[in-house]
């Protein structure tokens, strides 16, 4: 009878034990679907990396997204949250996601957030300050808005992706390396704010027509290189770049320019016409030079 009666309490036990544990996992996965209880305030990193997940809920609890949080999964849509203000590296990487709502306090969008996966539109909101390296790498967008709260866009955020059109917000002082390489944009505006360039920035698109801001110091190497320009305006605050800026630009006849600009480099990646040889023999006087009839022409400011 003694016997009896300890088995039983050790089952009671170790049946309240296992109750116990089960009724404090924050989350449930049922069919690949992700429901993170309410309460949680942070996903930390790895946290559901390649767990073959198809849905994800997440509560409004949560603040913080980590490193690799979703990675490698089958997400077609996710909603960050309300109070998000985070989201790290690789968090949704590697993915199917077609559609995404951002919070609208995030503050970061990690280096590779959203890497190679299938949105075709993006709402970036104003809370957002920076946009990582590779965050939208290799994604289907047509078009995107860069908010006024945004100051720095990283290297290659957008590269490889369907992009017509872009907006970019007046506090961005700096495009990093590629940032839309290989896009479709046929028109660019570069606001004030923005000071550098980075290298291959706009290349491989199909632009026709280019505004550089007035604060530019820094156009990188071939940043707008192989596009179908024919005219761009170099504002007077850029006083040095490579002449490959505008490789493979055959097609430019109109350079707008300031003065005693130093335009380096040699060999293959000599601009249009050999502009740069015109414009030197030319004490590198500030005015509009045009290409015609075999021949550049200068018109003084």
């Amino acid at each position: 009878m003694k016997k009896a009666f300890g088995l039983c309490i050790v089952v009671i036990i170790l049946a309240f034990v296992v109750i116990e544990c089960a009724s404090t996992v924050p989350y449930k996965i049922v069919d690949g679907n992700l429901v993170i209880h309410n309460g949680v305030t942070s996903i930390g990193d790895d946290a559901f990396r390649e767990k073959q997940l198809t849905s994800v809920n997440i509560p409004n609890s949560v603040t913080s997204i980590g490193n690799n949080a979703f990675y490698g999964n089958q997400l077609t849509f996710v909603f960050t949250g309300n109070n998000v203000t985070s989201i790290g590296d690789n968090a949704f990487a590697n993915n199917q996601l077609t559609r995404v709502i951002i919070g609208n306090r995030v503050t970061s969008i990690g280096n590779n957030a959203f890497f190679r996966n299938q949105l075709t539109n993006v709402v970036i909101p104003n809370s957002v300050t920076s946009i990582g390296d590779f965050a939208f790498f290799r994604n289907q967008l047509t078009n995107v808005v860069i908010p006024n709260s945004v100051t720095s866009i990283g290297n290659e955020a957008f590269y490889g992706n369907q992009l017509t059109s872009v907006t970019i917000g007046n506090s961005v002082t700096s495009i990093g390396r590629s940032a839309f390489n290989s896009n479709q944009l046929t028109s660019v505006t570069i606001p004030d704010s923005v000071k550098t360039i980075g290298t291959w920035a706009f290349t491989n698109n199909k632009l026709t027509n280019v505004i550089i801001g007035n604060s530019v110091t820094s156009i990188g190497t071939e940043a707008f290189s192989n596009n179908p320009l024919t005219s761009v305006t170099i504002p007077d605050s850029v006083v040095r770049f490579h002449n490959d800026a505008f490789f493979g630009v055959r097609n430019l006849t109109r350079i707008s320019i300031g003065p005693n600009v130093f335009i380096s480099g040699d060999g293959d990646a000599k601009m249009a016409y050999n502009f740069e040889a015109y414009y030197i023999s030319n004490n590198r006087q500030a005015g509009t030079y045009t290409f015609s009839n075999g021949n550049w022409n200068f018109q003084a400011r």
